[in-house]
């Protein structure tokens, strides 16, 4: 039976009875229908009154038990049936009271309902009159309560069906304000995700839904994927995929047509894999298409009403008004999540490309900029929307103001699309030159925008002129040792001159050859440091003896200049390329001497670190200034100096040098200070193994300056003078296949024992014994193990350290 219940009516129609009981009451009262009996009526009076209040205060309206039976009728006929009985029975005219069972009846269900209530009332009424022994079917009154009846349906029918369309009007009104307030909340949001679920939790809602999904089309593959799902275990299919066409929603999507399916599981359209991945039943469905003019964005599905009914084109109708009014807003939502994430990997292109970027609008005002020009032109956010001229300060290569020649008016003025030039400016610490790329967007002959790409050229520029430079000084530099050498030559085939002259002659040609074969050299070497050809030759190289070569050569040069070693007393190793490694000494002490024209002295000073070597250079010459020290390994580089035009040079030699130190995995820096001289330092890491990658035991390189340290401390310099000369024999005899073994065996067989008297040969002795024995000790230990040695050798460093105690501790540790 289908109801229409409404609170208000029930009130209504509570009052209503109150009424008519009151009406009956002051009928008896005046005595215009006098009762049977006064005390029965009042009984009867007190027990409806009782009634009436309870259905009026208490809401028993509210019970479907009411409903389903049509107590609340029945009752109303009864009572009525009894006024009637105690009012003098079918001669009362309180019969007429029983139009409000049939009426109310009508109110609450429907023509059938009104019909029933009728009958009821006829069968009540009869009832009575046959209590009262009256033939009441013969009876004029019993005609006039059929009458009544007829009357009292169509009454019935005419409020029935205004309580219908009452209904039906309010329902559509709340229906209207329902929708009304999701469009203005879907529409209050941009983000994609809380449409989507907006549009979705009101759809569930408006149809009294057990749960849904809203599905979005990927426009690439065609396949639809779970964007929001409500409902019991929902979450599990959030993110997933339908292939395109698959299930329900497939379909509806690949027609773009609505769809209502109350029996999902005789459809051949209904996928049940998704049922059961959560688990959740579907029992009818209901889908529609979200679409904007004729393209599809996705689909809106709810799945079974909770209200026990099948999906009706009602509610078809109302998801579908519902799809059309959000698909719009999830349009702009969709529009602004892709603008917002054109606009995030835009921001990130302009964030990390190299190049600078301003982009101002037509009237030359700041709109965009990234960080390479904020840092150029030192830009903050705040100065968007001024002009060019306040905050870019733009000039020429002459150092003008470039507002009077603006590459901008000549941009539009001309038509052009692309401009390129080059200017100036301050970015609070250096001037900077900008090679500047400039075009504009236009609308019919209006510029709506201009956008200047940035690039810092200074460097560029500035190699450029070193180049020039460069060349001008190779130029010079084999001008000159070439016009000596051609100028002695002619001399020397034009004239007879006497011997001496002849030899000073050919003495300045051979100087000026090497010069210009050092020069030639140092050309090919940046060239093969520039292509990655460098190659070490690396051996057992002795530091000392490298510098005091050098040394010599470029003392027996100089009057003026006194060179200083300071050295260990001991031989001091590293593994390296003798010939780079002597080019680097060269090209220092040839710097020192060029940039200390007053003379004065240069020290070349040697330290053992034990795992590297320190060596410094210093001299007492011009001095660097400090914006020039950064980039004197740069290649051409040159300080500019009173000095520059008198010394000759290309500008190579301290790249070279930084370059082969760096090969070897040391490095290099420099300190200055102006009129007081510069300082090279250089690091050169030992790079010996602990273990002989040959012979798998202890490696003689990483001994060696262990051994000579000790020997120097027990044997004192005259002994320790004849070892190192015997010792470096062994070096230069493939010393990679020699262990400390063989070492100590040969070094015993060369040495004599008349050369060692005095000078500590037993505790010399001592030591080598010491290592032939940790040698066969360890012999077995694997590579892996070995590195615990390095404890050791550095005990047997230490300068506190005695032979004595080093063997005390080997000997210890390897039993």
């Amino acid at each position: 039976m289908k109801t229409y219940y409404n609170e208000k009516k029930e009130k209504f129609l509570s009052l209503f009875r109150g009424l008519l009981l009151f009406t009956a009451l002051l009928l008896v009262k005046f005595d215009i229908i006098p009762p049977i009996s006064q005390s029965i009526f009042n009984i009867f009076l007190i027990i409806s009154s009782v009634y009436i209040l309870i259905t009026t205060v208490f809401p028993i309206y509210k019970y479907s038990l009411f409903y389903k039976y049509e107590i609340f009728s029945a009752i109303d006929v009864i009572i009525v049936a009894i006024l009637v009985y105690l009012t003098g029975g079918i001669s009362s005219d309180l019969y007429l009271f029983l139009i409000f069972p049939i009426v109310s009846s009508a109110f609450r269900y429907d023509f059938r309902s009104a019909i029933l209530s009728a009958i009821l009332v006829t069968l009540i009424f009869t009832l009575f009159g046959i209590v009262q022994g009256i033939n009441i079917i013969l009876s004029s009154t019993y005609i006039r309560v059929i009458e009544l009846g007829i009357i009292a349906i169509i009454l019935a029918l005419f409020l029935n069906y205004i309580g219908r369309e009452s209904l039906r009007l309010e329902q559509k009104i709340n229906e209207m304000k329902i929708f009304s307030e999701i469009i203005k909340t879907v529409n209050s949001s941009l983000e994609t995700k809380e449409v989507l679920s907006l549009i979705l939790e009101s759809a569930v809602k408006l149809l009294g839904a057990d749960g849904g999904t809203i599905f979005l089309k990927d426009k690439e593959t065609g396949d639809l994927i779970f964007e929001k799902a409500i409902g019991e275990k929902g979450e599990l299919l959030e993110g997933k995929k339908l292939s395109k066409g698959e299930g329900v929603v497939g379909w509806v999507v690949e027609n773009g047509s609505p769809v209502i399916i109350n029996n999902p599981q005789k459809d051949p359209r209904f996928s049940s894999y998704y049922d059961k991945l959560s688990g959740f039943k579907t029992g009818s469905i209901i889908c529609v298409p979200l679409k904007v003019e004729d393209e599809v964005l996705g689909a809106i599905e709810i799945i079974n009403s909770n209200r026990n009914r099948k999906f009706t084109d009602y509610d078809l109708d109302m998801l579908m008004n519902l799809a059309y009014e959000t698909s719009i807003a999830l349009n702009k939502a969709l529009l602004y999540s892709q603008v917002n994430l054109e606009r995030e990997k835009m921001k990130k292109i302009l964030e990390n490309v190299g190049d600078g970027l301003v982009i101002l609008d037509g009237r030359k005002r700041l709109s965009m900029f990234n960080n390479v020009a904020s840092e150029i032109f030192q830009l903050s956010f705040g100065q968007a929307g001024k002009r060019c001229t306040e905050v870019l300060k733009c000039r020429n290569l002459s150092g003008e103001i470039m507002c009077s020649e603006c590459p901008l008016d000549k941009m539009v003025f001309q038509g052009l699309s692309l401009m390129q030039y080059e200017m100036k400016v301050w970015n609070g610490e250096k001037e900077i030159i900008l090679g500047c790329n400039l075009s504009g967007t236009w609308e019919g002959r209006k510029v709506t925008n201009f956008i200047l790409a940035l690039r810092d050229i200074s460097l560029a520029k500035e190699l450029d002129r070193m180049k020039s430079e460069f060349v001008a000084n190779v130029s010079h530099e084999l001008k000159t040792p070439l016009t000596a050498i051609k100028g002695y030559s002619e001399l020397l085939m034009k004239m007879n001159l006497p011997p001496e002259r002849v030899r000073n002659y050919y003495q300045i040609i051979y100087k000026e050859s090497e010069r210009l074969t050092q020069l030639v050299n140092d050309l090919l070497e940046v060239s093969r440091i520039e292509s990655g050809r460098i190659e070490l030759k690396k051996d057992m190289v002795e530091i000392r003896k490298i510098i005091k070569e050098r040394a010599t050569f470029f003392q027996t040069r100089t009057s003026k200049h006194t060179i200083v070693l300071q050295f260990p007393e001991y031989p001091t190793f590293v593994l390296g390329d003798s010939a780079r490694l002597t080019q680097v000494f060269h090209n220092l002490l040839d710097n020192a001497i060029k940039y200390s024209p007053n003379g004065g002295n240069v020290w070349v000073r040697v330290a053992d670190k034990m795992e590297d070597i320190l060596i410094e250079v210093q001299d007492q010459g011009v001095g660097i200034p400090p914006e020039h020290l950064p980039h004197i390994f740069d290649r051409f580089y040159r300080v500019d100096s009173s000095l520059r035009k008198s010394t000759s040079g290309t500008g190579l030699g301290l790249s070279i040098v930084k370059s082969i130190v760096e090969a070897h995995g040391g490095k290099i820096s420099a300190t200055s200070k102006v009129g007081e001289g510069t300082t090279f330092t250089i690091r050169l890491p030992r790079r010996f193994s602990l273990v002989d990658p040959l012979t798998g035991t202890l490696s003689l390189p990483y001994f060696f300056p262990i051994l000579w340290r000790e020997m120097y401390k027990t044997q004192g310099p005259f002994a320790f003078g004849k070892i190192s000369y015997e010792f470096e024999g062994l070096i230069s005899d493939n010393v990679r296949k020699n262990t400390v073994y063989n070492l100590a065996n040969r070094l015993k067989e060369r040495l004599k024992p008349n050369d060692l008297i005095g000078h500590g040969f037993d505790r010399f002795y001592l030591f080598t014994r010491t290592v032939m024995d940790i040698e066969e000790k360890i012999s077995h230990i694997p590579l892996g193990d070995i590195g615990a040695l390095k404890v050791h050798f550095k005990f047997l460093s230490s300068v506190n350290s005695s032979i004595e105690e080093v063997v005390k501790v080997i000997n210890e540790d390897f039993q």
